[in-house]
């Protein structure tokens, strides 16, 4: 029998490249996407397409259908948890027998924001669910500063104070991913993944400066203005308040610790700030 790994978010940052990475080492992965038409273009024609979506339950059969493994990418909507919930269930039933859940650091409950509630009580239910686990906790992502908060005309613009993070490259939580999915030892655990030093957007800044030859800027933002700019820009009231209080819980220096998670599964040490700058220089030139 074909064991079969189905990749939730599939064409998400994470998910696509887990896919790809997946398909590289040789395993059947099967991506679940919303539109397999739209989809089919970013995927080689080896990785089979199914179509899912978390918010109909009725896709969640077919594209379950054979699969022995997930990767579960939970999608950010206000009812995460019971969405996400029960397709727990359905793997459950479909006989799934590990589920690899990116969650996000805080998960453990020790500080509490909205987010990481819904990502506690997730991983919770797939405790409680008998099948097997590893949970991947990743800090912000270093590709942030690509998509959702990218440098406009050389000034990066977040209410951080002088709050620091130690961010994570993508690339490095999909090797961690990758390897949790296709070998032994990581049934039952919880991985904290980090980069190799813990940065203020300051330091981002001078660093994106030095690897672009020009110059960035870190402005602090009063975080009335953050808030009232994400609404301004379209941003659902509930997703602007959440992001709120990452970027409070940021500005408080709450995530700035270090750890070796990533060096431990895959045997590679988490890429650098500034290795990551150098390999997207051409991105950084041109914003």
């Amino acid at each position: 029998m074909v064991k079969t790994i189905l990749v939730t978010g599939a064409t998400g940052t994470v998910g696509r490249d887990v896919t790809k990475l997946l398909s590289k080492k040789g395993a059947t992965v099967r991506a679940g996407v919303r539109d397999q038409s739209k989809a089919r273009p970013q995927f080689d024609d080896d990785i089979a397409l199914a179509t899912f979506d978390f918010e109909n339950e009725a896709s969640f059969a077919g594209a379950l259908g054979g699969v022995t493994k997930v990767f579960l990418l939970p999608p950010l909507l206000p009812n995460q948890v019971e969405l996400t919930n029960a397709f727990v269930d359905a793997a459950k039933r479909a006989g799934v027998r590990r589920i690899v859940k990116l969650s996000a650091i805080g998960g453990d409950g020790e500080i509490q924001f909205t987010v990481g509630k819904w990502h506690a009580a997730n991983e919770q239910h797939i405790r409680e669910s008998g099948l097997a686990f590893t949970f991947l906790r990743p800090n912000s992502f270093m590709q942030n500063f690509i998509t959702y908060f990218p440098p406009r005309n050389g000034v990066i613009y977040l209410p951080w104070g002088n709050g620091t993070a130690s961010f994570v490259d993508t690339r490095d939580i999909v090797a961690v991913a990758a390897e949790a999915l296709t070998s032994d030892g990581h049934e039952e655990k919880t991985y904290t993944l980090t980069g190799p030093a813990a940065l203020g957007i300051a330091e981002v800044a001078q660093i994106l400066s030095e690897v672009a030859d020009r110059e960035f800027k870190y402005v602090d933002v009063p975080e009335d203005a953050a808030r009232d700019g994400m609404l301004e820009a379209g941003v659902p009231k509930w997703q602007a308040e959440a992001l709120m209080e990452l970027h409070a819980i940021n500005k408080q220096n709450c995530w700035s610790a270090v750890t070796s998670d990533i060096e431990k599964v895959t045997g590679k040490p988490a890429t650098s700030f500034a290795q990551f700058a150098r390999d997207h220089a051409d991105r950084f030139r041109a914003s």
